[in-house]
């Protein structure tokens, strides 16, 4: 990621190792719910393709902020549907949810001003 040490930095990002402990913690969040809803059904598949996106993400950030940020548009599209699903199927599981999507508007604002700036 040369591109991205040469951009200013976000004034309002954490110090990197911030990320190295939110991801995993959010992942085994991710992955605990994931296992929840085995059974199938909606919530399992809005999870998946979430969880599919989340790695398409990773990427196509390295190689296009723009891109990036429109996946990760997407991502919070799929997460808010998914959290609708989760609070009226099981408010516990909405709870353990609400993390990834806190994350992930705050991802969006660093993102979207990378875009910009870079």
């Amino acid at each position: 990621m040369n591109w991205f040490d040469k951009c200013a930095k976000v004034p309002w990002q954490p110090p990197n190792a911030v990320f190295k402990y939110v991801w995993p913690v959010l992942y085994i969040l991710y992955g605990i719910l994931i296992v929840l809803q085995l059974n199938g059904g909606k919530i399992l598949y809005a999870l998946l393709l979430g969880l599919v996106l989340n790695l398409i993400w990773v990427p196509v950030y390295i190689w296009n902020t723009q891109l990036a940020l429109i996946i990760l548009s997407a991502m919070i599209g799929t997460a808010l549907y998914t959290a609708y699903l989760l609070y009226y199927d099981n408010v516990l599981q909405w709870i353990l949810f609400l993390p990834y999507i806190t994350w992930l508007f705050f991802a969006w604002s660093l993102n979207a001003y990378l875009s910009v700036k870079c």
